[in-house]
Parts: C-alpha cells; sequence; structure tokens
C-alpha cells in the first residue's frame, strides 16, 4: 500500500449502506480513458485489483452495483497515484460529460438553456441533475447552493472506504465542468475544495466562470 493512502474499511458504515445501483459511465468511461492514458496493460491490471474483470470483458450498458464504481476508482488511486489517477478520473469525467449531452440531454433543451441568462440557466440545468443525482450518486445525497454556486456530494461512491491525504473525485469535477461548459460559460470550472476521502463531511465543489 503507497503511504500516502490508506484504506479504512469500516465494518458499520459498510454494513449499514443500502444497495445502490448507478449509471454504467462511472465504469465504461473509467476503461476508455485507462486505456488511452496508462495503455491496456495497466487498464487490465487496475480492473484486475478491483476484482471487475467482467465489466471489462463486457462493459456494462445497464446499471451497476455502486460497489463496483467504488471499487474501481479506490483501485485507480492506489495502483497510480494521485496525480496519475486524477488525470484518468478527469478523462473519464469529460467523457462521461459528452455522453450526457449526446444521450442524456435533449438538444433543444440544451439550445433553450444557451439562450438563458446564466443564473437562470444554471437553476434549471441543477434542477435536472437532482432529479437524475440517483443514478450517479447511489446511496448518497446531491444538493446545491447558489451564491456562491457550490455543489455538495455526501457519501457518493468514489469515496467508500477510502481515505487519502488527497481529494479523489475528479471524475466527478470533470463531468460537471464539462455539463457547465457546453451548456453555460465556455469557461466555467469546477474544483473540488472540500472532500469526504480526507476527512470532510461531503465533497463539496466550487463552481465559478468569469
Amino acid at each position: 500500500m503507497n503511504a500516502y493512502t490508506r484504506i479504512q474499511a469500516s465494518e458499520v458504515a459498510t454494513s449499514a449502506r443500502p444497495l445502490a445501483r448507478v449509471g454504467p459511465n462511472a465504469i465504461t468511461r473509467m476503461a476508455e480513458a485507462l486505456c488511452a492514458i496508462e495503455g491496456d496493460d495497466v487498464c487490465r491490471d487496475v480492473f484486475a485489483a478491483a476484482d471487475l474483470h467482467r465489466h471489462l470483458a463486457a462493459p456494462p450498458t445497464e446499471m451497476v452495483d455502486e460497489a463496483d464504481v467504488s471499487a474501481l476508482h479506490r483501485a485507480a488511486f492506489l495502483h497510480l497515484g494521485p496525480e496519475r489517477a486524477a488525470r484518468v478520473s478527469r478523462r473519464a469525467g469529460r467523457l462521461t460529460g459528452d455522453y450526457l449531452l449526446e444521450n442524456r440531454i435533449p438538444a433543444p433543451a440544451q439550445k433553450l438553456l444557451r439562450l438563458l441568462p446564466r443564473a437562470i440557466a444554471a437553476r434549471l440545468l441543477l434542477s435536472a441533475v437532482a432529479r437524475h443525482a440517483w443514478t450517479f450518486v447511489g446511496s448518497g445525497r446531491f444538493s446545491y447552493s447558489f451564491a456562491p454556486l457550490r455543489l455538495k456530494l455526501e457519501g457518493a461512491p468514489i469515496c467508500h472506504q477510502l481515505r487519502t491525504d488527497d481529494k479523489v473525485c475528479a471524475y466527478f469535477a470533470a463531468t460537471f465542468e464539462r455539463l457547465f461548459r457546453a451548456i453555460l460559460a465556455p469557461d466555467a470550472r469546477v474544483e473540488e475544495i472540500e472532500c469526504e476521502a480526507v476527512g470532510d463531511p461531503a465533497c463539496l465543489f466550487r463552481v465559478d466562470w468569469k
């Protein structure tokens, strides 16, 4: 185990979590990003470390157990280290954002949002994200607030049983940023400023643009 990382598997916390399923993008886009950035061999090693060979051999197209997402992102962090894992996670997040823009957010809705004042468009977009948050946060919770704009994830799968010295939710930050840049502002930035993996009470993301 790397010196900067320790895994804490709390039997009480784990057994108390309800079973939940999330969309497959956190698996399939990670596979694409791992192969593109680190190569096929490293991708196979990471999936093997997570005991998820089946998802690499047959990429899932339906909802997956959130525990699989936790295991994969944890294995990537442990195998690659924080910087390389963050690079892969950001690529996977952008790919997920691309998928959502192409397949989940209707083009007419995107066009309308781009025509609205940004403050109004942001509220409408985040309201839609909140309604479908179960597809990425699983048994966790998603919320947001304005002035300043903040996104909050509580109990999201990526941080399950992972305690580190580094924030680990680059995947979510990049997904949100891709959506905001495409729909609201080309210069939008999403940065994780707090993370459950380092001991914060929730994963908190700052959103801003000029």
